[in-house]
């Protein structure tokens, strides 16, 4: 019986461990992180009509990456409302596009293949926020 658990609990481990390896993988972020910089205004969906915006410290509710395929992955992780997402480079806009994030959501911008050097990704929402950060393609 003692020599059953034991076995039993040795399988266990290495399936737990097998599954531990595979979702160690660089499958999920096949790229580099850009950095955002943000304004104090919040990325998030106004509650209520009569909800005042929060004087304490927001995170910021999108990531971005620069992926190995010369394309932008947003990651939104909550409804934040009409937003612009804009790429530019040399102060020349080469993407534009208005969107409704109504819940979290994973998007993938392609950017062309003959583009190189610094660009400016920018996102702005319909309620003053604001987040920039650069990428060197």
């Amino acid at each position: 019986m003692k020599t059953k658990f034991v076995f039993c609990l040795v399988s266990w481990f290495c399936l737990l461990s097998i599954g531990v390896i595979r979702a160690g993988s660089d499958d999920f972020t096949s790229g580099t992180k850009i950095m955002l910089s943000y304004n104090d205004v919040p990325f998030q969906k106004p509650k209520g009509s009569d909800q005042e915006q929060r004087s304490i410290f927001v995170p910021i509710l999108i990531s971005a990456f620069l992926s190995n395929k010369q394309s932008i992955e947003l990651e939104f992780y909550q409804a934040i409302g009409n937003i612009e997402i804009i790429i530019s480079q040399n102060e020349m806009t080469i993407y534009s596009s208005s969107e409704n994030i109504e819940s979290n959501l994973f998007e993938s911008i392609s950017l062309s293949k003959r583009l190189s050097g610094r660009c400016l990704l920018e996102v702005k929402g319909e309620n003053g926020a604001y987040a920039f950060g650069y990428f060197e393609l």
